[in-house]
C-alpha cells in the first residue's frame, strides 16, 4: 500500500496529544492541550476521556489541568527494563552517579530533538529544572552535542542550522552559541570521546555526556553526568570523565558509523 500500511487514526491523534504533554513538562489547561494537539477543545477533550480512562493521561482535580498519568509512566520504564541497553547503562550509572554524589542523565533523540528519557539523582540535592521528557539544545548542552557529532540525519543537521542562527522554536535547554564556538566542540568530541560543559548554560554546574552505539554503529543513547564544578571536573584525566569514557566503551555493541557525505 502506497504510504505503507493504514494505522488507526485515533491512536495516531492521541498520540498527538501525548506529545503536546511530554514537550510541555507541566500540567496543561484543555484548550493549550488542544491547540497544541492541534485540535479543537471539544475534540480533545473527548479523547483525553479516553486516555483518562486508561490511566496514559491524569487531570488535577483541583484545577482541571492535565499531565500524563501513572500508565504512562509505567511504559516508560518497562521500555527502560525491556531493552538490554538501556538497563544495563541505567545500572552502570547507578553506581558512577552513588561514587560521585552527582546527577546522571539518559537521552534518547526524540521526535523534538534530544530528549531526557531517565534521571538518577541519587544523594545530590540538585535543584536544576530536568524531568523526563525535557528537551536539551542540540548544540548548547554537552549531551545534544553528543547527537551532534555522531549522528547526521538531515532532522539533526536542520536543527544545529536553526540553533545556530537563533531561529530555533522548539522549547529546549542550553546556552547560544556561535558557530565558531560550536565547531571547537565538535572538534574536541572527535578528539577525546565525549562532550564536556564549564558552567554552562548553568554557573557552577558541570556536564560531562558519553556516546552509546548500537551493534549497527548508530549513536543509541548519550549517558551524562551534571554536577557541581567541586564535584565535577571535566578535563580528560579526571576521574568523572575516565568512568564515563570506560562506560562507554565498555556498553557500546559497535563502533561509530562512518560520517555520511
Amino acid at each position: 500500500m502506497k504510504g505503507g500500511a493504514r494505522g488507526i487514526q485515533s491512536i495516531e491523534v492521541s498520540g498527538r496529544i501525548l506529545d503536546a504533554l511530554i514537550i510541555s513538562g507541566e500540567p496543561m489547561m484543555l484548550k493549550d492541550l488542544a491547540e497544541a494537539a492541534g485540535l479543537k477543545p471539544a475534540q480533545c477533550h473527548a479523547y483525553l476521556t479516553s486516555l483518562k480512562n486508561v490511566g496514559l493521561v491524569h487531570q488535577d482535580w483541583a484545577t482541571g489541568h492535565y499531565s500524563a498519568g501513572p500508565a504512562a509512566l509505567r511504559l516508560g520504564v518497562s521500555w527502560l527494563q525491556s531493552d538490554s541497553m538501556t538497563a544495563q547503562t541505567v545500572e552502570e550509572l547507578k553506581a558512577i552517579t552513588e561514587e560521585l554524589g552527582v546527577m546522571s542523565l539518559i537521552t534518547v533523540w526524540g521526535q523534538f530533538g534530544p530528549t531526557i528519557v531517565h534521571i538518577y539523582a541519587g544523594l545530590t540535592q540538585a535543584a536544576l529544572n530536568l524531568r523526563q521528557g525535557s528537551l536539551f539544545s542540540v548544540t548548547g548542552t554537552a549531551a545534544g552535542r553528543v547527537f551532534a557529532a555522531y549522528c547526521h540525519g538531515p532532522e539533526i543537521r536542520a536543527q544545529v542550522e536553526d540553533e545556530l542562527a537563533h531561529r530555533a522554536v522548539s522549547p529546549s535547554l542550553g546556552e547560544e552559541l556561535t558557530t565558531e564556538d560550536f565547531d571547537a566542540h565538535m572538534r574536541d568530541i572527535e578528539k577525546h570521546g565525549y562532550s564536556a560543559a564549564n558552567e554552562k548554560p548553568i554557573p557552577g554546574v558541570n556536564a560531562v555526556a558519553v556516546p552509546l552505539f548500537g551493534a549497527d554503529g548508530r549513536l543509541r543513547l548519550v549517558a551524562s553526568l551534571i554536577g557541581g564544578i567541586d564535584r565535577l571536573p571535566v578535563g580528560e584525566a579526571d576521574l568523572p570523565v575516565q568512568r564515563m569514557l570506560a562506560l562507554s566503551k565498555r556498553l557500546s555493541r559497535g563502533a561509530p558509523a562512518p560520517v555520511e557525505g
